[in-house]
């Protein structure tokens, strides 16, 4: 080996310590991921017994169903931050999820009396609520290092013009969560199933959660930061539609309507752009 590529591995491995994910972040990520999953399990599976399982009743069963896909794909994502070597890779979805998880304690605290109060899954919602936002934004400072600058080795740029149509959609997805946290019966006046104030609510969580990652990820230039990212998202996506499949009375006007046109739209994009931007990173490293 030459004194330069010694060099050069010398940066890589300083590189890679700079963008380290920590040992407590991967430990708490660890710890998430069971209740996740059991939320799916719960959600995904038993959408007509929520009451008895969840932490309130959930009607109709495709509003369970876009949030338990929805917690499928966070199982997902920290199950990668627990194996990831790279910080840049799982950073983006932190800041969402911090937005997240402060609009499901401020819906618990605006709708108390629609949960199953004295009940261990109500406990094990509210608990993971109440620690979570403050959590998770402290593992985003503490695992931020200005000094992990360096792009991978073989890493693509995510063209501009895909960033700033994400940007656009974000934007667009942020203003329908904050209206419908607001003002749930607007939401669910347009909504192609029906809400109550509290779904509503949570709905608009998910919305923010969409918003805020997107325009995190608009902000980055490398496709490494993007691929969990997109996979997590496609996955939670892909799962809503299946679900809509399963249920298509929920919906007051057919299963045809904006809503599933939009989603099945967005996750066409997303599969093109991940097959996309892969084959450009496998041809830069061959």
């Amino acid at each position: 080996m030459t004194m330069s590529e010694q060099a050069a591995e010398r940066l890589d491995r300083q590189a890679v310590r700079n963008d380290r994910i920590l040992r407590l972040t991967r430990w708490v990520a660890i710890g998430v991921i069971p209740f996740l999953v059991a939320a799916f399990i719960i959600l995904a599976f038993f959408p007509n017994r929520t009451g008895e399982f969840f932490a309130w009743p959930i009607t109709p069963p495709m509003t369970a169903l876009l949030m338990g896909a929805g917690y499928l794909g966070g199982a997902y994502f920290f199950a990668r931050v627990a194996t990831e070597s790279r910080w840049r890779r799982v950073a983006i979805g932190f800041p969402a999820v911090t937005v997240f998880t402060v609009a499901m304690l401020a819906a618990t605290l605006l709708h108390m009396d629609r949960f199953n109060v004295g009940t261990l899954p109500f406990y094990t919602w509210l608990a993971l609520y109440i620690v979570t936002p403050v959590l998770i934004p402290v593992l985003w400072l503490r695992n931020r290092n200005p000094a992990a600058a360096e792009p991978e080795a073989g890493d693509v740029r995510v063209p501009g013009a895909v960033r700033v149509v994400l940007a656009l959609v974000s934007l667009v997805q942020l203003g329908f969560a904050v209206v419908g946290f607001a003002r749930p019966d607007i939401l669910a006046s347009v909504w192609p199933w029906e809400l109550t104030p509290l779904t509503g609510r949570v709905l608009s969580g998910w919305l923010a959660f969409l918003g805020v990652g997107g325009l995190v990820m608009a902000r980055e230039t490398l496709w490494s930061a993007w691929r969990i990212g997109v996979q997590s998202i496609t996955l939670w996506q892909a799962l809503v539609l299946v679900g809509a499949l399963a249920h298509p009375a929920d919906f007051t006007g057919g299963l045809l309507n904006w809503y599933t046109l939009v989603v099945a739209v967005g996750v066409l994009v997303l599969i093109v752009l991940y097959v996309t931007l892969e084959n450009r990173r496998r041809a830069l490293k061959a």
